[in-house]
């Protein structure tokens, strides 16, 4: 359901279908359009014709509570510091189970201004996917001190992507920041990497 509800969002945003299936986390656009047909079908005839809504069933507010917790993993990474540099985001609902990812190249940056943008990317996918609690796992140290206010921030630059950060946070009920090894952060420091390892103009 995340990812349907990310690509709904998507496609409101005038982007192409089968693009818009894989940026919300489908393998194939067959995938997506099957998905949807079997949410249709599952729904009864005559399901909205005035009919209040009950309420539900305590097994639904268990699932509904999972769904709007989310982990996201996040990363970035800088050829040369700076350099050509990358972020990533991947989001996993409660269960483990991967939701959606995102990654972009982000030009010429540091190290540690493309940590900060990957969470900014990930807290807003966070927010595509309907969250209303995230936990951030990510392997800059810094930058979830920094975010924590367990260090200060002295780079005018990394102040501006903090503040743009915390403003990105400020929608959700609570936002957790956890430092993870690199190798616990595996999946977003791939999709990082691989966006600096495509042909210039890929």
């Amino acid at each position: 359901m995340y990812r349907l509800k990310l690509f709904l969002k998507i496609l409101e945003s005038g982007c192409d279908p089968r693009k818009a299936c894989v940026e919300a986390g489908f393998r194939t656009f067959d995938e997506c359009r099957d998905l949807l047909l079997s949410l249709a079908d599952s729904i009864p005839r005559g399901a909205f014709d005035g009919c209040p809504r009950g309420a539900e069933p305590a097994g639904e507010e268990r699932c509904r509570d999972e769904r709007e917790s989310l982990s996201v993993h996040t990363d970035g990474a800088s050829r040369g510091n700076p350099g050509p540099a990358s972020a990533a985001a991947v989001a996993f609902s409660a269960a483990g189970e991967r939701l959606a990812a995102r990654s972009a190249a982000l030009g010429t940056a540091t190290n540690n201004e493309a940590e900060y943008r990957g969470l900014i990317m990930g807290l807003r996918l966070a927010e595509d996917l309907g969250a209303c609690r995230v936990t951030i796992r990510m392997d800059s140290e810094l930058v979830v001190r920094q975010m924590k206010g367990e260090y200060k921030i002295r780079n005018s630059r990394l102040g501006e992507l903090a503040e743009e950060a915390r403003s990105a946070a400020s929608i959700f009920e609570r936002v957790g920041y956890e430092h993870v090894s690199r190798e616990e952060n595996i999946d977003a420091d791939r999709l990082a990497n691989e966006v600096l390892d495509r042909p210039t103009g890929a």
